[in-house]
C-alpha cells in the first residue's frame, strides 16, 4: 500500500498513443505548492489486442466509416480503459478511494491541426474517444479527459501538451532538448534558465507511425525491433526525395502539430506503391523511411538551435528504443550530451502518462495547464472536463 502524506495526492495518467498497441498506466505522488514537485511510484503498459487495433486505426483513416461503429468503440475503449486501471489497481494493492484522480487521454481518432472552413464555421478539430465518464462510474474515480478541446478552443492546436511537464521537471541551467518519438515525433526546447513563456514546442513529423506501418505491411511485425531492418538496409534517394514532395508539414514553421490524418495509411500506401514501381528491396524501404523520421526531428532541433550543437538531448518514447534512430541522431549531434536520467522516476516509456495525471491534477487544483507558445492559442486555460464518480 503506497500511503500519501496530507499535503500528497496519488493520480493515475492513462494513454494509448497513436499506433494504438498498448494502454499505459501510470501512478504518481504529486505534491503541490508554489513547486510542484512529483515521482512515479508505478507503471504497467497493457497490449490492445489485434482486433480491436485494427478497428481504431480504420477509425483513423479517411476511408469511409459508419458512425455506429465509431460510437461502439468509444465505449469499448472506456471499458478497456477501465479494466486496465481495475487490474492496475488489484496488482499493486491499491483502493481506489486513495486515487485523488485519473488523467485520461484517450485514443485519438483524428486530429485536424489546421483551420477549416466548415459550415461557416473557420477552426480547427480534434476527436479522443474512451468514454471518460465511463471510466469514472466504473472504477469510483473522478476522471479528467479531453484535454485538447480546450485549447482548441482559444485559437491553439491542440497539440503538443507535454511541454507542461517538460518545463516542470526539466528546466534547466543549460539549454534542453527534450525529444518523444511516439508515433508522431515533437520536441520541446527549453533554454538557459527558461521561463513558461520561453516554451518552444511542436510536432517534427513522423515518429514510428510510418516505420511500424511499413514494418507490417513487408514483414508482418508490429514494429522494427531496435531498429535491426533498417540497420541492414541502405537509404534510397530516389524514395526518400519521393517523401519529401508527399509532405507539405515538416518544412512549416511552428506552432504545429499532426498525427495519423498525414502519416497514415493513404501516406504509407503511396510510399509502398512508388517503393514496388522502382523495385527498392523491403529492408531499404524501412532504412529510408528511417531515415525520414531523422530528417524531421533533425529539421526541428535545427530550427529551435540556430547556430549551436551544444546542449542537453532527453529522448523518450517508443523510438528511444530504436538504435537505428539514436545511432543517426548522434552523428547528427555530436556535440550534444544525450542525458538518460530523468527526475521523479520519469522515464522514456512512462512520461506521457504521467502527464495526464499531473493535467488532470492540475485542472481538478484550477490550474491553467496549457502552454500557449506551444500551442498557439491566444491564452492560457485551464484544459479537460470533469466527470465525477458520484
Amino acid at each position: 500500500m503506497i500511503e500519501p502524506s496530507d499535503d500528497e495526492k496519488l493520480v493515475l495518467g492513462i494513454l494509448s498513443g497513436t499506433s494504438a498497441d498498448a494502454v499505459d498506466i501510470a501512478l504518481i505522488k504529486i505534491k503541490g505548492g508554489e513547486k510542484l514537485q512529483l515521482n512515479v511510484e508505478k507503471f504497467d503498459s497493457y497490449p490492445i489486442n489485434k482486433e480491436l487495433k485494427d478497428y481504431l486505426l480504420l477509425c483513423s483513416s479517411k476511408d469511409k466509416i459508419q458512425t455506429d461503429l465509431i460510437c461502439k468503440l468509444n465505449f469499448a475503449v472506456g471499458n478497456l480503459f477501465s479494466d486496465c486501471i481495475l487490474s492496475f489497481l488489484h496488482n499493486y494493492n491499491i483502493d481506489a478511494s486513495d486515487i485523488y484522480c485519473i488523467g485520461s487521454h484517450g485514443q485519438t481518432i483524428h486530429h485536424i491541426p489546421t483551420i477549416e472552413n466548415f459550415l461557416n464555421y473557420n477552426g480547427r478539430s480534434t476527436l479522443q474517444i474512451g468514454e471518460p465518464c465511463l471510466i469514472a462510474k466504473k472504477t469510483g474515480i473522478d476522471t479528467v479527459a479531453d484535454f485538447r478541446t480546450a485549447d482548441i478552443a482559444i485559437g491553439g492546436h491542440g497539440a503538443p501538451l507535454v511541454p507542461y511537464l517538460d518545463y516542470i521537471l526539466f528546466k534547466s541551467e543549460n539549454p534542453r532538448v527534450l525529444l518523444n518519438i511516439g508515433g508522431i515525433a515533437n520536441l520541446t526546447y527549453l533554454k538557459k534558465d527558461c521561463e513558461v513563456e520561453d516554451v518552444i514546442a511542436f510536432d517534427c513529423g513522423p515518429g514510428n507511425m510510418i516505420i511500424d506501418s511499413v514494418s507490417e505491411a513487408l514483414f508482418n511485425l508490429e514494429f522494427d525491433q531496435n531498429g535491426e531492418i533498417a540497420s541492414k538496409g541502405k537509404v534510397s534517394e530516389i524514395l526518400f526525395e519521393y517523401i519529401k514532395s508527399l509532405d507539405d508539414f515538416i518544412n512549416q514553421p511552428p506552432p504545429k502539430s499532426t498525427g495519423r490524418e498525414l502519416y497514415g495509411k493513404e501516406f504509407v500506401e503511396q510510399i509502398l506503391n512508388f517503393s514496388y514501381d522502382n523495385n527498392i528491396t523491403p529492408v531499404d524501404i524501412i532504412a529510408t523511411v528511417s531515415e525520414y523520421t531523422v530528417y524531421g526531428i533533425t529539421n526541428g532541433v535545427s530550427y529551435v538551435l540556430k547556430d549551436t550543437n551544444e546542449f542537453e538531448f532527453l529522448i523518450s518514447g517508443g523510438g528511444a528504443n530504436n538504435n537505428y534512430l539514436i545511432d543517426r541522431l548522434g552523428k547528427e549531434f555530436s556535440d550534444a550530451k544525450f542525458v538518460c536520467d530523468f527526475p521523479g522516476n520519469v522515464t522514456a516509456e512512462n512520461k506521457e502518462a504521467v502527464l495526464f495525471g499531473l493535467l488532470a491534477y492540475q485542472t481538478l487544483k484550477g490550474v491553467k495547464n496549457n502552454i500557449p507558445s506551444a500551442t498557439g492559442a491566444i491564452k492560457k486555460t485551464i484544459l479537460g472536463k470533469i466527470c465525477p464518480a458520484n
